[in-house]
């Protein structure tokens, strides 16, 4: 029996009184205990950051046929792609990337990375200038989690590339 039950028996007030108003406090405190928890749980509230106004969602297709002829996420150690993974390509934490194109006339190409499992902060976000031919562009490697690259010509959206690293 605690101080405060002691000091209510010996006032003459029922201790069982005194521990089911105690009981209820405790009770009414676990839902929000527990939403507390849950929150901090889920990771960070802040949303990614975008690449831009109107950057996201469906690649232009037309503008990417104007520029290139194709394009592919790989790895730099070997140029070979990821392995199929539920959301887009998987890479193995450490991994150096690159975005390989081959390029139908000079550009100007930004590719924007984010995290879409939110937490703020583009994990890349560099412009760099390509002539014709074969090119690429070198984005680093990452922490585990989930990405898309979004490649950026003219300020249009013109493909996406989405990625986890393990």
């Amino acid at each position: 029996m605690d101080f405060d039950a002691l000091r209510f028996y010996r006032s003459g007030h029922n201790p069982l009184r005194y521990m089911e108003a105690n009981m209820k406090k405790l009770i009414s405190t676990l839902p929000i205990l527990f939403l507390i928890l849950s929150a901090l749980a889920c990771g960070s509230f802040s949303p990614p950051e975008d690449c831009g106004e109107g950057i996201g969602g469906t690649a232009d297709e037309a503008l990417f046929s104007q520029y290139f002829e194709s394009m592919e996420l790989v790895r730099a150690s070997d140029w070979q792609p990821g392995t199929p993974g539920e959301n887009g390509v998987e890479f193995a934490e450490g991994e150096n990337l690159l975005v390989m194109f081959d390029v139908k006339s000079g550009v100007e190409v930004r590719a924007c990375i984010q995290n879409t499992q939110g937490g703020g902060q583009l994990a890349f976000d560099q412009t760099s200038s390509f002539s014709e031919g074969s090119s690429e562009f070198p984005v680093g490697s990452f922490d585990p989690g989930a990405y898309v690259i979004r490649v950026i010509v003219d300020g249009a959206l013109v493909k996406n590339f989405p990625f986890t690293v393990k």
